[in-house]
């Protein structure tokens, strides 16, 4: 897990590090003390210290040397999510991945819920860079390391509930042999983490092999597909379509047969024959799989 130093969460409140250390040691904000007496702070914690005191949102002392990464935390705590989701996919594109990271993880210490942040920042972000693929500005590319910067930047919220520590429930977040892109599958993987289920995620091109063995030794609860319609997603793309049909049909009589839960997600489910009259329980936004879950 990865740690924040003193003077990283201080610059990030608006406050100097006398007071850190003065609301660390009455109980403001949690921390994690070294053997050698270091304060040590996670996002979680600096998403705590917002949960529980609403006004501190509000305050406009951010004090971060960088100017830009100034600029986006004064949005953050406006709560103009949509000029981040632009700052996003500029900053991806650009390839700053420190920027990218400072508007999700930024986002997140702030207490923006999960779902409303992947719902009104991170994919209308992801959707400019299709749009700039679309219309010629970028290469499929330059749009496959923007994605990736996206998404490695995601990820990194599941290391705030690990597996093993949550609400006893597993699930399965699927994504297809043929399919590239994998933020879709990570936001509803960081979704149902926070949602208190152990999660374990194929990542992009899986042979999934024998499921129902995969199913009953990792006790599966729940398996979440999701699929995208994106230019970079060859699943329904020529012959491949038929086959993900076909693949998507299979996993689902398998998952009845066991009595696990299925839920659909991303608009590509529309463009898969017969399969979104199969499949009860869908999402397109992240704010409906959170309900469904």
């Amino acid at each position: 897990m990865k740690y924040l130093n003193s003077k990283e969460v201080s610059d990030i409140i608006g406050i100097n590090i006398s007071t850190l250390k003065r609301w660390t040691d009455n109980g403001t904000i949690g921390c994690h003390k070294t053997a050698g007496g270091h304060r040590k702070f996670t996002m979680q914690n600096v998403r705590e210290y917002y949960s529980s005191n609403k006004k501190a949102s509000k305050s406009e002392n951010v004090v971060l040397e960088n100017f830009e990464h100034k600029k986006i935390f004064e949005l953050i705590k406006k709560g103009n999510l949509s000029e981040l989701s632009y700052k996003l996919a500029d900053a991806s594109i650009e390839s700053d991945e420190a920027t990218v990271k400072t508007i999700i993880s930024g986002s997140y210490m702030n207490n923006i819920d999960v779902e409303t942040l992947f719902d009104q920042v991170v994919d209308p972000g992801s959707m400019i860079v299709e749009k700039a693929l679309h219309e010629g500005y970028l290469s499929h590319t330059e749009a496959f390391i923007s994605r990736k910067i996206i998404t490695r930047a995601t990820e990194s919220l599941n290391d705030h509930k690990p597996n093993g520590s949550l609400n006893g429930k597993y699930a399965l977040c699927v994504n297809f042999e043929d399919n590239l892109p994998d933020l879709g599958v990570v936001m509803s993987e960081v979704i149902l983490r926070h949602k208190g289920y152990n999660v374990f995620n194929t990542g992009s091109h899986a042979e999934l092999g024998d499921l129902e063995k995969v199913i009953k030794n990792k006790k599966i609860d729940l398996v979440v597909f999701y699929l995208c319609n994106m230019q970079c997603c060859m699943s329904i793309v020529g012959d491949n379509i038929n086959k993900t049909a076909k693949q998507v049909t299979s996993i689902f009589e398998i998952s009845e047969k066991m009595k696990v839960d299925v839920i659909f997600g991303g608009l590509g489910i529309e463009l898969l024959p017969n399969i979104s009259n199969t499949i009860s329980k869908t999402f397109i936004t992240f704010k409906e799989l959170n309900k469904l879950v």
